[in-house]
């Protein structure tokens, strides 16, 4: 800032000065009881003058340095302002600071979808290229229906994948917190994954009560999906899966329970990281992108439902939702 701007800040400041001191001037001159030269008057009206263009120069002096700061902060907004001197430069430094902050972490949060978003792709359409290899193989008579099939229902899953994880970060315009039957939602996500549950006969026991839970109908079913098809994935041919339902605390909990292989213990603190598959992933040449549980958990955190993944190497799985009692929702 230069001195002539600095001047026009605080030309309201100086009128106030210059009339005051004119005032006063005057005062005394038209006093009959005082005797005042003029020149004497005006010498002390300059010397006012003066005094005031002093405490200016070294008004702007003092704060250059501060505009010079301001000036060179806004190059590297990677560090805080510093400097201040005053209560007022110090107000407007944890201001600024605590703006930049906030944009710091947007621009991160920035960065970081757009790396997922990266990332994600490449590994979908890595994955998606199996299934399309196999449907166009699909003119060969002599190629199983079933294999078929199960390569539709796969890219069905990525495709569906790949749309929720697009939405979520923009979840706030895309649900709708309702009571919802959830008796019905898990059995349309039984019906989606009906043809996996046929072809490796697991069978299923279901026993979910009449009670509502607040939750969105689409979000919620896909995470189901999303659970149900790993218990299908990791459970050997005549294994049963067990969906039921328990209330505590006036919460209502939607167990999955699966016979299958189980998780390692080293892995359950990991299973909602983005793009870990695990030792099952690796060994089992199932088609796991990592990307399933990840989404499953965003979407539970979003939705203000709890999840918990409770299992043993060998000895099976078991997933439990827990929705929230809200009654400010009722």
């Amino acid at each position: 800032m230069t001195f002539f701007k600095y001047l026009r800040d605080h030309i309201y400041s100086i009128l106030v000065v210059l009339i005051g001191v004119t005032f006063i001037e005057l005062v005394l001159f038209l006093d009959p009881r005082i005797n005042f030269n003029p020149g004497t008057l005006i010498y002390t009206w300059i010397l006012a003058m003066v005094f005031l263009t002093a405490n200016l120069l070294i008004s702007y002096n003092h704060k250059k340095v501060w505009y010079q700061q301001l000036e060179s902060y806004q190059e590297d907004l990677s560090k805080e302002l510093h400097g201040a001197r005053n209560n007022e430069q110090k107000y407007i430094q944890n201001k600024i600071n605590n703006i930049s902050l906030e944009y710091r972490s947007e621009l991160t949060d920035l960065y970081q979808n757009q790396k997922d978003q990266r990332e994600y792709t490449e590994s979908w359409v890595h994955d998606i290229k199996v299934p399309l290899a196999a449907l166009k193989l699909s003119q060969d008579d002599t190629l199983d229906k079933k294999l078929i099939d199960e390569e539709i229902d796969q890219i069905d899953y990525l495709v569906d994948q790949a749309l929720y994880f697009a939405r979520l970060n923009n979840f706030s315009n895309d649900y709708l917190i309702q009571e919802q039957d959830l008796n019905e939602i898990v059995k349309s996500c039984i019906r989606t994954n009906k043809r996996l549950f046929i072809s490796k006969r697991i069978g299923i026991n279901l026993d979910i009560n009449d009670k509502k839970v607040l939750t969105d109908e689409k979000w919620l079913s896909f995470i189901i999906n999303q659970i149900i098809s790993n218990s299908l994935k990791y459970t050997d041919q005549g294994g049963k899966i067990s969906v039921f339902t328990k209330t505590a605390d006036n919460n209502i909990e939607l167990h999955i329970q699966d016979d299958g292989i189980g998780i390692a213990s080293q892995d359950i603190s990991r299973i909602f990281n983005k793009g870990f598959t695990g030792s099952n992933g690796r060994k089992s040449g199932s088609k796991s992108t990592g990307m399933g549980l990840y989404l499953v958990k965003k979407m539970t955190d979003k939705l203000g439902h709890d999840i918990a993944v409770n299992s043993e190497s060998g000895k099976g799985t078991e997933t439990v939702i827990t929705f929230l009692d809200l009654p400010y929702y009722k």
